[in-house]
């Protein structure tokens, strides 16, 4: 028999028994009778005189156990199964393109060139060496975590530096300790650091830290020294050579009679002076102080001096407009000056000027950084902070790139300046004909700007890593975004790159990571990537993988979606990691 003449008698049988199914099935229950004798005649002892019976019109009656009743259910069954099928296929591929056999194929190759243009898609953590006991409790885990990163040795037992010991031990027993003899800076500065967090650092400590014979008085907190017994230790130490004052938190301690200590001072060799709250100090008494010391005076740091305004700023521009005084660094932070103050800075005051600090000022705007760059000569600027000033735009950073002809600037700060736009960056960070060459900086804060991406950190990493001959080629002949990072290896100068880096807040991925892997390999000591959502696992783990030992310090705050594979998994073992989630990472958790 062909085939033809089957498939035919199997059609028309199957459509007479689609036809005599309804006549061959068992039939319906007939309908209870109506009769109008029956209902009189039936009587039943119930309340309601009548017998109810269960209502079955909802249930399933089942059918006939015919052949023709089992066709009828397998052929529902296979629409319903069909029905299922493509409701499962249009959740899985809501497109419905149709498939063909070689898509899986094509996918792998897609999936595998993709590999090849992003390496960190290869990097897999190093789990082996998790405690398997501890594997379903988290809480041992940060904990061993923690340990391994506080000794810096895979795990081995840390042992305190015989400074840390001596320091930690003189400072728990500081009330017993007279003088401190020919004690250097650095070692007054730690046991300063170390009574601050004992909270220790009194009148007694200050005597015994401010003695006769020192060059620097540099105190972390004065909030328990008066202004007296300051005024006293300036009348003994300025006469012996003290030449920088560095306080934080000074509030009373340092007022208008310590400025008039140091005005009637004949022959000081004041260079530095840093004060942090001097909320006392007035305007007048800070113009004179300034006039008085303007000869050795090279270093100025003023932050949270509400006081401070116009005859400050212009007894800076008199003093330092004289030939032989040279200011070298100014920095200004939380203070109320207006712009006209800030203009008075003329060109001959700040000619010299290798560190420009004008942070969190309300008067700051694209004028005043035009202005007081333009005063700067021979491109001597070394680091710029302009961070938290609102008004400021584009336009400053061609104001910036401009006063760099010598191509000195090395630390730029910009954080939380909102108006800035990617364009901006990019070419601020762009070789162009009329400009000099992009800045080669060693720290770089862009850090809560939502127009920082992957193509901005790329030209800031590559203009400051690669080699003088490379760097002074047009930047349009050097691919932006290059199939694999790891290329660029040969064309970059080494011990050269980014040293500190802060892009939190910004919207970088994974791509600008592996240009930091590839770049900063040998120079990245510290990164924060705080908020920046689009990162991952892979990622930090490769850029982890690629930089030296010199990298020992990353923020992750507000990354949740960063899980054990990067904390347990990185290589490094100095590595110090902080804002790690304490919960179960990967997920919503709590810190």
């Amino acid at each position: 028999m062909s085939r033809q003449e089957s498939n035919g008698r199997a059609t028309r049988a199957r459509q007479v028994a689609e036809r005599e199914a309804s006549r061959l099935a068992r039939p319906d229950k007939p309908p209870v009778g109506s009769v109008v004798h029956s209902k009189r005649g039936s009587r039943l002892s119930t309340p309601f005189g009548s017998l109810q019976s269960p209502d079955t019109s909802g249930a399933t009656q089942e059918e006939w156990c015919g052949p023709f009743s089992v066709a009828r259910q397998m052929i529902a069954a296979r629409e319903e199964a069909r029905r299922l099928r493509e409701e499962q296929q249009a959740a899985i591929d809501p497109d419905n393109k149709a498939s063909h056999p070689l898509d899986y194929l094509h996918e792998q190759a897609l999936l595998e060139k993709k590999r090849k243009e992003n390496p960190s898609m290869n990097w897999v953590g190093d789990n082996n060496s998790k405690d398997d006991s501890a594997s379903a409790n988290y809480y041992v885990k940060r904990r061993s975590r923690v340990s391994k990163m506080r000794t810096g040795s895979g795990g081995k037992s840390c042992v305190p530096s015989l400074f840390h010991l001596c320091v930690d031990y003189i400072a728990k027993n500081f009330e017993h300790v007279e003088t401190l003899g020919a004690v250097g800076h650095p070692v007054r500065r730690a046991l300063c650091e170390r009574l601050v967090e004992l909270g220790e650092m009194n009148g007694a400590a200050f005597d015994v830290l401010a003695e006769k014979g020192v060059d620097t008085i540099e105190l972390i907190d004065c909030a328990q020294v008066s202004e007296d017994q300051f005024c006293d230790a300036l009348k003994i130490c300025l006469p012996a050579g003290l030449k920088a004052i560095f306080l934080k938190h000074c509030g009373r301690c340092f007022g208008n009679q310590a400025a008039k200590i140091l005005i009637d001072t004949k022959d000081i060799q004041l260079f530095a002076l840093s004060l942090s709250g001097a909320y006392i100090l007035k305007d007048s008494c800070a113009a004179d102080l300034i006039s008085a010391t303007a000869r050795t005076l090279s270093s100025i740091d003023l932050t949270a001096c509400p006081l401070i305004g116009a005859k400050f700023c212009q007894s800076i521009a008199d003093c330092y407009r004289i030939e032989g005084n040279c200011l070298l660094e100014l920095a200004l932070q939380n203070v109320q000056i207006s712009k006209e103050a800030l203009l008075s800075l003329d060109s001959e005051s700040l000619r010299q000027l290798k560190s420009l600090k004008l942070k969190e000022i309300d008067s700051v705007d694209d004028e005043v950084v035009s202005i007081l760059t333009k005063s700067i000569d021979g491109g001597s600027l070394e680091n710029v902070d302009l961070s938290g000033n609102p008004q400021l735009t584009d336009d400053i950073l061609s104001s910036i790139r401009r006063c760099n002809t010598d191509g000195n600037l090395r630390a730029l700060q910009l954080s939380g300046l909102t108006n800035l736009t990617a364009i901006g960056l990019e070419a601020f960070f762009t070789s162009i004909d009329s400009l000099p060459a992009p800045p080669m900086l060693r720290k770089l804060d862009l850090s809560e700007l939502a127009s920082v991406n992957d193509s901005v950190v790329t030209l800031a990493a590559k203009a400051a890593s690669f080699k003088r001959s490379v760097a002074e080629t047009p930047m349009e002949t050097l691919e932006v975004d290059d199939p694999n990072p790891e290329l660029m290896g040969h064309k970059l100068a080494p011990m050269k790159g980014l040293v500190h880096i802060n892009i939190a807040g910004s919207s970088i991925t994974d791509k600008s990571l592996e240009v930091l892997a590839s770049t900063c390999s040998s120079s990245l000591m510290e990164l924060d990537v705080s908020f920046c959502t689009a990162i991952s696992d892979k990622g930090l783990g490769y850029l982890v993988s690629k930089v030296g030992e010199q990298f020992t310090k990353l923020n992750v705050w507000g990354l949740a979606q960063l899980s054990d594979e990067f904390y347990d998994g990185h290589s490094s073992k100095s590595l110090e990691i902080m804002g790690v989630w304490m919960k179960i990472s990967g997920g919503r958790s709590l810190r």
